[in-house]
This record gives C-alpha cells, structure tokens and sequence, in this order.
C-alpha cells in the first residue's frame, strides 16, 4: 500500500481540546453570579461557512416586558451587507432579542424594534457590543459608549440563545467569532458596560466552540444478539418445515476452457467436491494428490457457499420458504470446510507460466496443489492469485485442495418472530470486513447458517508467457470549452501495468486497441512489476473524435467498446486480456469548505485533477466539516485554485451532491441493494433479470450496499443497463456496528476491488461506510487508495450526511410528505412498507401461516417494530380503506398503497429537481430472498404496485400533481425542450361523473421540472374522493404522459373507495416472438377497454401458462392500470424463450370485475 502524503488541513483555528461553554475572565461577574436571570457567557467561533449553534435554556429567560441586556464581544472575519444576526435569545425569525451588524454597523433587534448604529465594525478586531433596555427604550452600545437609542417593544423569546443563526430570509449568516456573550434580565449599567469593554478575548486562554465541528469519531457500538434468545421468542409455524430436495450435480468437464486468445490460455475449475473439515481427518498435504479417495464427499456447487451446496445435494430444505431456515443448524458457521478438485492439466506448456486464480473466497483459505501448500488468502473481496508454475503437472492428473474458515465472529441468530421483534442489525461479525456482514442477519435478511463461507466466485487457471498483464487502469476525459465538456473529442488514457516473469531484462511489445484506435509501444522489462502508460499527448489517436460515449440509463446509450491489451515478447504473444470500457466522464457538484471558513458551491473534476497530480479534496476527519443541513468535505489548500474545481453560482442545492456525467446533470433515481442473493447465487443469468427490471422501471442509480454485490457480474450489467453504482465498502453504520478490526487486511481487499473494477464505467463513486465516516486510520487508508489507485471519482468516508441527506424514513408516511419533508437533497435511502403480489407472498409462505399476520410473516420481514414499523403501514390501511378481513382483501389494499406511496416518493423529488433535489434512492429495490418488506420487486421476478409507481413517477417525460397543495408539474429528462405541449386535467367523482375539465399549454425545459398551475380541488373535495386524470399531449398531438390519482381531502373521505362498484373491463391478449435463437424473446400484447360507468382502479395483469403457474421473469410495460369509463389501454408484455402454449392473462384489481383470457 502506498502511504498517503499529509494534506495541508484547514487554517481553521478550531481548538480539538473539550469545548468550554464559558470564559469567565471575559465578564465582570463573579462565576458564582451566574443565576436564572444571567444566562453565559458564550464563546463561539463562525465560520460562515459552517453551521451556527442553538443553546436551550432552562425556563423564560428574558420577559416579554421589564429590563434586559444582551452584551459581548464580536469579530467579523469580513465586512458583509445586509443584515447578519450574530447572537441573542429566542427565534429570530419568528420573535426574539439579537444584536449583530447591520451594512457592517451595529444593530439590536428586538421584537419590533431595530436601533442601529452608523460606524462599521472593522472586520478582524474585537468590539464589544452591547444592547440594553430598561423596558422602554433600547440603547446600542459599541465599546462601551451609546451609539444608538430607540423605543422598546415588547416580545417574549424563546428560552434559546442562538450564536450565528441560520437560514434566515433576508439575512447573511455571520462569519467570526463571538467571546463573552451574555443575555439576562436586567439592565447592565454603563459603568458595567465600560467595565466589560475594557478587556478584550484573551487569545491564549479563551477556548471557542466551533459552529463548524469536525467529525467526530465512533464512541459506542452494539454487539448484537449477545446470548441465545430465549426459546418461547423463536418463530413458530403451522406448517411442518419442508423436505429436502437434491437437485442435479454438475456432471461437466473437470476444467472448462475460455475462449481462445492470443498468448493466453485460460479454465474454469468446474469440477470441486466439499466435505466438513471436523470429518476429514487427512491434511492438505494428502487430501491435494491425485487418487486420494472423496468419494463420500458432497459434490460441490461452486461458484456457491457451502450452504448451497448443502440444499443441491438435498441436505436442508430450500431455506427461502417458510421457516425452513430455522431447520438448519448455526454450527455451519463454527466449523472449517474442504474444497477438492482433481483434473488434467492441459499439455504443451513448456516454457509457459501458469497461474491459480480465485476470484472469491469466503472468508479465510489455505491452498494446496498436488501435495504443496502455496499459501493463504483471507477476506471476501481480494482475488488469490497464485503462482504455481513449475507446481502445476501439464498433461497429467492435479488436484488443488482449499481448506476455507467462515468469518471468525459469526455472532448468535436472531430468529425473527412477531414476539422476538426484528432484532438487532448484524453484530460481532462487523468486527470481520471485509465479508458479507449481513449475513448475520439484517432486518430484511435472517442470518444466513453458513455466513456465506465458500467458493463463492469461480476459479481459474491462466498460462501465460514470460510477460504478463496485469489490471487495466482506463480513464476518460472530455475537454472543457467556456467551463462545460467538449463532448465531441474523449481523451483516453490507458495504463498497462505488465510483469516480467523470467530473472532478466525482456524486450516486450505492448499492444492496447479498441473501435478503430490502436496504439503500442516496446519498453525494456527488468524482471519484476512495471507499466506502460499511453497518453494523448503522444498517441493522437487516444484523442477519440466524435466518440460514442457512455451515458446512465434513459440519457443515451450505454455504449461500451471491447478493449484488447496484447504482450508479446520476441514477436510472439506472451499474454492477452480483453475487457469492456465505456468512454465517459463523471463530474460532481459539492458545497466543499475553504480554509477561510466558506462553504464554495463547486464542479470537482477528478479525472482532471488527476492529470494534474493534484488531491484536491480533504474526507477526513478533519476535513468534514458541520454546516447548515448537514457536514462537507472540505477543499485542501491545492484544491482552492485548482482548475479541476470550478465555482457554481447557483447555490440552491447546498451542501447537497449532483453527480455528472459527461456535463449533464443526472436526475439519480434508483434503489438500494443489500445483497444481490442472501445465498451469493450470482450467475449473470440469476442476476440479468433484475437489472433489467431496474432499468425498465426507468432507475438510473443502485447501490452496493456495504459491498455486499461486488463481483464481476454486478459490475457487467450495471455498465450494460445504464445503472449507476454507489459504491460502498464493508462496514455498517457510525455509532453502532463495531468498526473493522483488521485495517490491513481491510485495505488489501480494497486496494483489489478497486484495481479490478476501476474501468466500469457505472461505478459513480466510493462510499467508506455505510452511515458513517469509517475509524480515521481506515478512513484515512481508503481515500489514499482511491486517490492512488483510481484518482477519478469522489471518496466520502459516509454514505449520507456528508454532502448527502441523512437516512429514512422507512416507515409508511402520508404520501404527501414527500413533497414537503422528507428526503430532500441528495437522499441514500427512503423506504416504505411494499408487500409483495399475492402470488410471490404464497410461493414463498406455507398456506397455514399466510393468515392471519403471523410469525412466519415476521421472519420474511413484515416488522411490527424498527425501522420499517409496519405498525404504520397497518394503521394508515385501517383508517383510509378498512382493516384487512383476509390475505386477498390485505393484499388489494396494500397494493393501492404501495403504488401511491412509491409514486409520491419520486414525485416528491420530482417536484424540487434541482432546486431541493438532485437524488433518491429508495431502501430498497432488490430483494436478498423473499421478503415482505420495502423492495419493488420480488425475489422471483414478480412485480408489485410499488414497482410501477415508481415506474410511472421516472418516466422520461411525465406530468405530475403535487399531493401537497395540488400543483401540477411537467418532467422532462430528456435533453431536448419540450414546447406547445397540451396539458389536461379532468377531476372525475367515484361514480364516473366529470366534475372538472381544464387545458393549457405549456413548454418543459430539458431536464428539469416546469411547474404549472395549481389544480382547485376545494369544491369536487368537499363532496367526497375524487380522481384525477392527467394528459400531456405534444404539439403535434401525440401523447407523451398520462396520470391518474385518487385523491380525498383526509382517511374518511379515502373510505369511499372501498364502496367503488367492480367495474367490468375487457381484455383481449395477442403473442408473438419478436426474437429468435438463443435469445429468444415472446411479445404479449395486451388491450383493455373499460365497459363500465366509473373509473376502474389498479387493475394488475398476471400472465400465467397453462397450468395457471406466473410466467417470470416477465416485463411488463405497465401495470396496476387505472381506466377512466370508456378508456382504452394497450400493455406489451415480454418474456424470454418461445411462446407458452396455452398462455392467459388474468386481470384483477381494486374495483374491476376479475377476468382472464387467453393468448391467441
């Protein structure tokens, strides 16, 4: 690891020792005088940047009428215009008592009152300052003379002081420091006032509270289940657990070859067998030579963990159903385990060098071949890379033999249950980052019995010649013109490192190309680790004209260009490695504080500050930094003249992040992903669907949560699906999870994810920690190595606060919250109840325990407490539609309400893009296994209402209402304006009968929000619920939106829509191959028609084959349709493979006649 060169920390002058409260040597009372009626003396130091600081105090401290005083001693950094409030009692927006400056000058203000004085403070020295009333007049004083007299007006403060206070309309927020304040209720006389502003701050004794702290490090921590819970708490169920069932074992080739490349040969180790260490009673040594008998060993699935083995080979049964995991026993995490395979190395590989490569490994290994042991690799995420030639045996038998260890803290399961409660979120095994510590149980995972311990990735042998290639580093940048990308020319430059394998000097010729561009260049090997750089400035071809670039999903195309790196020795290729890249640029937007206390609204350019050799930005401990709605990374002293930073004038996003790509502002909507599969069941043919999925929902932006996902394929389809990825690494949140204790180890794993992932171009930046700015030495580590290994992208140590919004909520809230209060900025996570269809919640729960609410519920997540509380959920369903009689009526209910809420939920943010927000990403969208709980989709591939209303919601072009005051809205996030578009709103009761019909033009600015008119729904909402339909139209009459809300002015008034008459819909299905081969794909059209006299609500399609079995994965382009009467609707469906004979669709909803009908 590369030690990290101090950065020059801010000239802050922020004292790091225990924050006084008081100076007593700045006041002419005695401490002992201090009584209700006097209230300090304060100390504070301002940045103006930073945050300003709130002290409640006990009680009414000044009284609306009678004397008071408020008087101390103030330093302006810099003169400022306008009004600034530096200190006083109670709200000053609202009431209050507050002296400060007013154009540089002193000023009181007091309820109604303002005295000002003329002369101006100079900036950089003390004045004391001081403002006293003796119930009818309020004089100024500065220095201990009058300057200013004026009437007194009576108000009644809150029982607060405020030093520097924020947010305040019409104000600047002061910059400074502030010594000696005090407020209390008496008039000081002017020989007290002489007296007070005869001794300045002592520079060496006054100690200052900072309204712009540093961040503050971890200070306790939770264990998790810490002894075995007890007995009568463990979920209980109806149903009986069920029966194993083996599946069939791998029967291939031992070793399966890659596709042939110049120089470079490579195979896949297919063929592994697995045995519980504490049953085998031979050594490595031993069990790694040929004819070694394992014949009553389990045959492995590898890539796979031990557990899923254990189910393949019919040991346990299918842990995803019911309770069938409390079947299994936890001692799968307390024991060590075998891996064995035996294979014939391929022939004619003289003076070649062959490589042993495992790509992923949970969570310890010791390795041995054909009898030798080649060392030990440890930690989930770091590949084991080794040597073995000369070990290796071309043309005969070998085996490799690898003894692997779970994580050495597992900790205890919590078992979920309605009585036991959600439990704690992981334990001891945090102490083990880098693993998957979710794996211990989360609350929407339960502990997984083997930990995930395993083969869990491929393994791989490599050959080679005398040179080899080692991990690409790829980096883009677009030129700037006037400030902005020049997107018509990418700069490229490409990074080879290469080893020399032999013990003396080679001659070796590096090859890069990809497209059309194709550069090389021949360099002298000393024997050892070297690199070859190709830059622009001497490849002119590396200046890509008119390049495709890649873009996020729904801003272009996610063009990726297949690169070829190509060693040859002698003329003859030594060793190969093709890879993908996508040629973009990734830019941020951040609030980053200077040295001088100011908070610069900023571009970061990474990619260029890199070119420059310049760290720019300071995310430790030190250099995050408090401010108004949150904390900053700060700017290091290079950074402030940087042309790599560039100042942004329009400051409305403050402190929050935008993230960039190729100059454009990206609208981040997405979701969180805890683990891809709670078993690591990770073939890119598990995982495309959901990708896929993400993408047809319209989200550009996931995140790998704690690095749970962080493998090749995750990275794959992200770059094909346009999603990007927020990158986190293995630890969990600030002031609870315990902190990683192997920093090395930790940082070694790091150092690897990021050499072997940095050209994916959906990697947008790299969290530390979830929740919180990892331990300073690891903090301090993972920045250096981002700088050094990667130097392109933001690091920030947290994954919310930071230049972020903070967390949650993730209970239900009404959905008009969303417009108003939650989540604004950049926000990480916000989730809400979403329960699964009915179909998904029955294939994964026993009929017994599916009704009523029940342990087995509580175990796939349906919480009562905690985070998700869906106690709120079940409240909010009660009042607004009625209890739940049975599962069919919870399930149509629920469904209404997660269509509404996960709408609400990117509308709100809708609504204030780029103005309050540039962000949301929901908790969560990828289910680990079958939960009940927050994802938009199921663990099958099934699809509920929560995913189409955020489907709707992301839209590229989409017309909206707020739900908070009835404003309706254009998005368009396209980047072409949109004009002459026809807006139309129709207010329709329950019956069907128009109440309401308006149209009006309107353009929509590209990418971005155009608000319209505000709907007046007083009168139609007066009368009872209504719904709202409404229509963008382009100019030229083609539609390009369509939305409908049912809307009651409170829970009585929504009741009326459980007395909606079934309304009768028709429904007509066509299919089709649209695809064929391999990647065969069948089109189902469907028509519905309402035939009814009222607006049919939520009616979902199923598509199902003959036996009545869901066709999954399926993709539909919409669904939980709503139909005003006589509306006509068109849905496409997708799903791989030929058509099913047989096929229906069946249609239901929240009033529609249930239907079905066959595809012809």
């Amino acid at each position: 690891m590369t030690t990290k060169t101090a950065k020059p920390r801010l000239a802050s002058g922020i004292s790091r020792l225990p924050l006084l409260a008081a100076c007593a040597a700045l006041v002419a009372l005695p401490a002992a005088a201090q009584t209700s009626s006097v209230y300090g003396p304060y100390n504070a130091d301002l940045p103006r940047g930073g945050d300003g600081l709130a002290k409640p105090l006990a009680g009414s401290p000044l009284p609306a009428e009678g004397p008071w005083s408020l008087q101390g001693w103030i330093s302006p950094a810099t003169a400022a215009a306008g009004r600034v409030v530096v200190a006083g009692v109670g709200d000053p927006a609202t009431g209050g008592r507050f002296i400060g400056l007013q154009d540089g000058g002193p000023a009181v203000w007091a309820g109604a009152s303002t005295v000002k004085g003329s002369a101006a403070l100079k900036p950089g020295t003390w004045s004391h300052v001081a403002a006293v009333s003796d119930g009818t007049t309020v004089a100024l004083y500065v220095d201990g003379t009058k300057v200013a007299e004026g009437p007194a007006a009576p108000v009644a403060p809150a029982a607060t002081v405020q030093l520097g206070p924020r947010k305040l309309a019409g104000a600047a927020p002061f910059g400074g420091k502030v010594a000696g304040f005090t407020a209390q209720a008496s008039a000081l006389t002017p020989a007290a006032l002489r007296t007070l502003a005869s001794t300045q701050p002592d520079p060496d004794l006054t100690v200052y509270e900072s309204g712009s702290p540093t961040w503050p490090v971890q200070v306790r921590q939770m264990y998790g289940q810490v002894s075995p819970q007890d007995a009568w708490t463990r979920p209980k169920g109806k149903a009986p657990f069920s029966k194993p069932v083996a599946v069939a074992p791998y029967a291939g080739p031992a070793l399966v070859a890659a596709p042939t490349t110049e120089g470079a040969e490579a195979w896949t180790l297919k063929r592994w067998s697995l045995a519980e260490a504490p049953k085998v009673t031979d050594a490595g040594t031993a069990l790694s030579k040929p004819g070694y008998d394992a014949r009553t060993w389990y045959t492995a699935t590898v890539p796979g963990t031990v557990l899923t083995t254990l189910v393949d080979r019919g040991v346990y049964p299918d842990p995803d159903y019911g309770l069938n995991n409390t079947a299994i026993p936890e001692r799968l995490n307390k024991q060590d385990y075998w891996y064995r395979s035996e294979f014939v190395a391929p022939a004619n590989q003289e003076g070649r060098h062959q490589q042993l490569i495992f790509k992923g490994i949970n969570y310890a290994a010791e390795v041995w071949l054909n009898g030798e042991r080649l060392g030990e690799l440890k930690g989930a995420f770091i590949r084991g890379q080794f040597d073995v030639t000369g070990k290796l045996k071309p043309g005969a038998a070998n085996v490799v033999a690898i003894r692997i260890s779970p994580p050495p803290h597992p900790g205890l399961a919590h078992e979920e249950s309605l009585t036991a409660g959600v439990g704690e979120n992981g334990g001891m095994q945090a102490l083990d980052g880098p693993t998957f510590i979710a794996s211990e149980g989360w609350d929407w995972i339960p502990s997984v019995r083997d930990r995930n311990t395993g083969l869990w990735q491929d393994v791989v042998l490599r050959s080679t010649g005398p040179v080899r290639i080692g991990d690409s580093h790829v980096v883009t940048t677009l030129p700037q013109v006037a400030g902005q990308p020049d997107n018509s020319v990418a700069e490229v430059e490409i990074t080879v490192p290469v080893e020399n394998l032999t013990d003396g000097p080679v001659q070796a010729t590096v090859r890069a190309a990809f497209d059309t561009v194709a550069v090389e260049k021949t360099v002298t090997l000393a024997p050892g680790q070297g690199e070859v750089v190709f830059r622009p400035t001497d490849f002119p071809h590396l200046s890509v004209k008119n390049p495709k670039l890649w873009w996020p999903n729904g801003y272009g195309a996610q063009t990726l260009y297949g690169l070829r790196l190509l060693a040859s020795v002698d003329g003859k290729a030594s060793d190969q490695k093709d890879s993908r890249i996508g040629l973009r640029q990734m830019t941020y937007e951040l609030s980053l504080m200077d040295s001088h206390g100011e908070l610069r609204r900023v571009e970061v350019d990474y990619a260029r500050a890199r070119q420059l050799g310049q760290d720019i930005t300071d995310g430790s401990h030190e250099g995050v930094r408090k401010v108004t709605d949150g904390w900053a990374t700060s700017l290091t002293k290079v950074g402030e003249t940087s042309p790599a930073v560039r100042d942004v004038p329009d400051t409305g996003l403050t402190p929050y992040l935008v993230i960039k790509v190729n100059g454009v502002k990206i609208a981040a909507r997405g979701g969180n992903w805890g683990t891809d599969d709670w078993r690591k069941r990770v073939s890119r043919e598990r995982l495309e669907p959901y990708f896929r999925l993400h993408r047809d929902a319209h989200l550009n932006i996931i995140r790998n949560w704690v690095g749970q996902n962080t493998e090749d394929v995750f990275y794959d389809l992200a770059d094909e699906y346009g999603l990007l990825v927020l990158n986190d690494f293995w630890a969990s949140t600030q002031d609870f999870q315990l902190e990683p204790q192997d920093v090395p180890l930790f940082l070694k794993n790091v150092a690897d994810v990021i050499s072997r992932y940095r050209n994916h171009p959906s990697i947008a930046l790299w969290f530390g920690r979830n929740e919180g700015v990892p331990q300073p030495i690891l903090n301090e580590g993972l920045e250096a190595l981002v700088h050094d290994l990667d130097g392109t992208r933001w690091y920030t140590g947290s994954s919310n606060r930071v230049n972020l919004q903070n967390s949650g909520p993730y209970n239900y809230r009404e959905p008009e919250t969303y417009f108003t209060e939650h989540a604004k900025g950049f926000s990480v996570e916000v989730g809400t109840p979403s329960f699964p269809t009915l179909e998904a919640f029955e294939a994964a729960v026993p009929a017994p325990d599916r009704w009523p609410i029940s342990d087995t519920w509580a175990y796939h997540d349906w919480h009562p407490t905690g985070n998700g509380d869906t106690k709120t959920f079940l409240d909010a369903m009660a009042a607004k539609l009625g209890p739940a009689t049975s599962l069919e009526d919870f399930e149509r209910k629920a469904q209404l309400m997660n269509y509404e809420t996960h709408r609400a939920i990117f509308e709100g943010m809708n609504q204030e893009l780029w103005t309050r927000s540039s962000g949301r990403l929901l908790w969560m969208t990828q289910p680990a296994w079958p939960s009940t709980m927050w994802q938009i989709l199921s663990h099958d591939y099934d699809t509920h209402a929560a995913y189409y209303g955020t489907q709707k919601a992301a839209e590229a072009v989409h017309v909206q209402m707020s739900l908070a005051d009835y404003r309706l809205a254009v998005v368009n996030n396209g980047l072409t304006p949109i004009t002459g578009a026809s807006l139309r709103a129709r207010v329709v009761g329950l019956d069907g009968k128009p109440l309401a019909d308006r149209v009006a033009k309107i353009d929509a600015a590209a990418n971005g929000v155009t608000l319209g008119q505000v709907l007046d729904l007083s009168e139609p909402l007066a009368q009872g619920a209504v719904v709202v339909r409404l229509d963008l139209t382009a100019a030229d009459g083609a539609p390009l939106s369509s939305n409908l809300y049912w809307v009651a002015r409170d829970a009585q008034g929504e009741r009326q829509l459980s007395a909606m008459t079934p309304q009768p819909v028709s429904i007509r299905a066509t299919g089709g191959k649209v695809r064929l081969g391999a990647d065969a794909e069948t089109v189902v059209t469907v028509s519905l028609a309402n035939a009814g006299a009222a607006p049919a609500l939520n009616g979902k399609l199923t598509l199902v084959d003959a036996k009545g079995a869901r066709i999954l994965p399926a993709y539909y382009a919409d669904n939980y349709v709503s139909l005003l009467p006589g509306e006509r609707r068109t849905v496409e469906i997708r799903y791989p493979g030929e058509a099913r004979a047989g096929a229906k669709v069946e249609l239901r909803g929240w009033n529609l006649v249930p239907a079905k009908t066959e595809v012809r």
